[in-house]
């Protein structure tokens, strides 16, 4: 079980570094800049999408909405415009699980390593400066 996961996070992860490359690369082409650079300033941009990921896991509230699907009969009526925003607003809410709120709490601080060691990948090609 932790060696699938951790299979699963390595691929993952060697993903995010290899589309982030060629992106980086493939733009900085485009731009007729530093390579190096090009790659350094991508892998800053991708560590710091990730933290902002990071950040939006770590704040959601005890809440969560429970968007239930029309039934039969509601789909079969004439529709009857509603107040409100319709199928965007929940209609119903609950108190989260000690399970969500851990899982919560697990995938913010480990999209906050991710973010980190990107970001240090970032300073490792950055050709102006040395991460140590």
């Amino acid at each position: 079980m932790l060696l699938s996961g951790l299979r699963r996070l390595l691929i993952l992860f060697a993903v995010i570094f290899a589309v982030t490359a060629v992106v980086s690369v493939v733009l900085g082409a485009l731009a007729h800049a530093n390579l190096e650079r090009a790659l350094a300033v991508g892998f800053y941009a991708a560590g710091s999408a990730v933290l902002i990921g990071s950040f939006v896991f770590g704040l959601r509230g005890p809440v969560r909405g429970e968007w239930e699907a029309p039934s039969d009969a509601e789909l079969t009526e004439m529709p009857v415009p509603r107040a409100g925003l319709g199928g965007f607003i929940p209609r119903k809410v609950r108190r989260t699980t000690v399970d969500e709120r851990s899982d919560a709490k697990r995938n913010s601080i480990a999209l906050f390593g991710l973010g980190i060691v990107l970001i240090l990948i970032g300073s490792g090609f950055d050709p102006a400066r040395h991460p140590f």
